[in-house]
């Protein structure tokens, strides 16, 4: 039963690096869009769109890192 316990540890550790690596990415295009979107061929207009839409996908990934969290140690028992 104790390898049982670790595999569940290990894989909820997978999961928050994963999903906290990808909001971090999300925020860190986000920024990057929102200083040098025109630089990057991005139209003028859209710029603040895209920037908004990368926020959007970091704020909901971090909001499934701690959904995740919750669901994985409520089914513990």
């Amino acid at each position: 039963m104790d390898t049982l316990g670790r595999e569940r540890a290990r894989s909820l550790k997978f999961v928050q690096i994963v999903f906290a690596v990808l909001a971090l990415l999300s925020l860190t295009a986000a920024l990057v869009v929102s200083m040098h979107g025109v630089e990057l061929g991005l139209p003028e207009t859209s710029t603040l769109t895209v920037a908004l839409g990368f926020l959007l996908v970091g704020a909901v990934d971090t909001l499934l890192l701690f959904t995740w969290e919750r669901i994985f140690r409520g089914s513990e028992t």
